[in-house]
């Protein structure tokens, strides 16, 4: 008998294991701290896009490990090794059965928000979507007591039970209570369809609850300077400067190294201001840090600190032209084939790319040049194309402000309530821009009240605004007062953190609160005459400081041989009288 029952067993074994190698269980990775995060959603088109860069720049606060996927593409294996999948739909749709069976597989934690959580199976069931509300308030079930006024806003009315966690709630004008974000065990669900500021804020503070990540309670902030260029009214900034040193508050410095006359044309370079460079010298040298904001700060005919650089705001559209050029504004819809858009929009981005590369290029070189080192970038009035933002990457490792989410409308734009580095910047990490400016209305301090309010209900949230030194000492004493008032809070000082500059001539590094610079002058001067010139024109006053030192030096030694011949005299004297 036992040797009839050996085969048997054996096919038995062989069939249990053919059927638990069959079985598609996906586990989540357990192996890492840092978060491993799918999204899906749909993700294509113009919506799609902002969509995912809104999710990106949230994200990638808390890892840079992210795979984002259509919802019609995803695959079995791009759930390997995730920790966590996020889907996202703003719109009523079918969801494909391949994925709701890999989402059931899944056993890490499952954010989902928006549309069309019913059919994502049995563990979304404690979900109850009714009708859609409007609200005008948002608090964190932390902290009830502070409210955030937001402009209404539709949002999924969702019944909860005891054995749901609510992290997020939302009220209307009936001062009904409604719950945004809940929990039940590994399942969370966001129930809403659109990601916009102030909303996103908050969603920031809960996301380090999705994904089990506790930064440390403690803000960081910074003040920026912003549009200073040669014409700039040299003693204010110097006011401003001073003020910061004796607070010992490190700052950032916006500058525009050429402005252009917009009637005359005439170009107005940093050298033309000796005043100038100097006091951007004493800056750098006393807790501040330059930016790079472009380099004329204008396009056509527009005004420097006043038009846009990088975008054709009168056409809404990238700079795929020349400045006198009527531009062509073409889209998918205007060509029979994808791949003939693609050939087209390629051609299109190779005029782009050559002058994103020229501006970039003078500006770190022009700064350079005059040793002004530009730790950072940021782009005039923060408009720049996705493939302006790749180029920029290859420059620099820092951005500074908010970010265009669209190449079709330059007012589709976001920041974020944190420090974050999303994909769609290439390897660059954004200090964004999250109070706004001070204006010369008194209405303006509101504003930053309570945009300071709302950075402050995120443990990590970043309070950044930026002053325009003409509006004088008196209008940034206020706005300082404001900021030092924030408890808790760290001043970013860019000198401090990793950051990469870099052209074919020039290249700056800064860490640890020092900074490396390596420059080819032999090149940078063979690539503008301007460079050597400038140079020139202080070889005069460089030797004229070299033969004063040498006078002094030589009045020196002067005076000490007439000291030493008193002293030897002396000594003569009393040995004679001894005698």
């Amino acid at each position: 008998m036992g040797k009839h029952w050996k085969p048997i067993i054996c096919v038995v074994l062989l069939g249990i294991i053919f059927i638990e190698s069959s079985i598609h269980v996906i586990h989540a990775k357990k192996l890492s701290s840092t978060p491993a995060v799918l999204v899906v959603g749909k993700f294509d088109g113009e919506k799609g896009h902002v969509n995912q860069r809104k999710l990106d720049l949230l994200i990638s606060h808390f890892t840079t490990n992210i795979v984002f996927k259509s919802i019609k593409e995803v695959k079995g294996n791009d759930f390997q090794d995730r920790t966590h999948v996020v889907y996202f739909d703003d719109q009523l749709a079918t969801i494909p059965n391949d994925f709701v069976e890999l989402l059931s597989d899944f056993h890490g934690t499952v954010l989902a928000i928006g549309e069309n959580v019913a059919q994502l199976g049995e563990r979304f069931a404690f979900i109850k979507q009714n009708e859609k509300r409007n609200i005008n308030q948002i608090y964190l079930a932390t902290d009830k007591a502070e409210t955030l006024s937001i402009q209404k806003q539709s949002i999924i009315n969702i019944e909860t039970s005891k054995e749901v966690k609510t992290w997020l709630f939302g009220k209307g004008d009936s001062s009904k209570e409604y719950p945004l974000l809940i929990q039940n065990e590994s399942i969370f669900y966001l129930a809403i369809t659109t990601i916009e500021m102030p909303v996103a804020t908050l969603i920031g503070e809960v996301l380090h609850e999705v994904f089990s990540v506790d930064h440390p309670h403690e803000y960081q902030g910074y003040i920026r300077l912003e549009d200073v260029h040669p014409l700039v009214e040299v003693d204010k900034l110097m006011k401003i400067a001073q003020l910061l040193k004796e607070r010992k508050i490190p700052y950032m410095v916006a500058v525009i190294p050429v402005y252009i006359h917009p009637q005359t044309k005439e170009k107005y370079h940093l050298s033309d201001s000796p005043e100038l460079l100097n006091a951007l010298s004493f800056i750098q040298n006393n807790g501040g840090s330059i930016v790079l904001h472009g380099y004329t700060h204008q396009f056509r005919d527009s005004e420097t600190g006043e038009g846009f650089e990088f975008w054709d705001v009168e056409h809404n559209m990238p700079i795929y032209h020349g400045v006198k050029e009527t531009p062509e504004k073409k889209g998918i819809d205007d060509f029979a084939k994808r791949e003939d858009y693609d050939i087209y929009l390629r051609e299109k981005q190779k005029i782009e790319t050559t002058y994103i590369e020229k501006k970039l290029t003078k500006g770190i070189n022009e700064l350079a040049n005059y040793r002004l080192y530009p730790l950072a970038f940021e782009a005039p009035h923060y408009t720049m194309s996705q493939n302006g933002y790749q180029i920029t990457s290859q420059f620099f490792s820092t951005y500074v402000g908010q970010l265009q989410l669209s190449d079709q409308n330059w007012q589709k734009m976001m920041g974020a309530p944190y420090i974050t580095n999303p994909q769609f910047l290439n390897g660059m990490t954004l200090l964004p821009e999250t109070i706004g400016y001070m204006e010369q209305a008194s209405f303006s301090l509101q504003k930053m009240r309570k945009a300071i309010k709302s950075q402050m209900m995120v443990r990590d949230g970043m309070v950044a605004g930026f002053y325009h030194p003409y509006l004088g000492v008196e209008g940034f004493k206020e706005m300082l007062t404001l900021l030092e008032h924030v408890p808790n809070m760290k001043w970013i000082d860019l000198k401090q953190m990793d950051n990469e500059v870099a052209t074919s001539h020039v290249t700056i590094q800064s860490n640890d609160g020092e900074m490396h610079t390596g420059i080819d002058y032999l090149k940078l001067f063979q690539s503008d005459k301007r460079y050597l010139i400038y140079h020139i024109k202080k070889l005069p006053q460089v030797l004229l400081w070299i033969f004063i030192g040498i006078g002094s030096c030589a009045v020196c030694l002067f005076i000490y041989y007439i000291l030493l011949n008193k002293h030897q005299q002396r000594s003569r004297y009393h040995s004679y009288r001894r005698k």
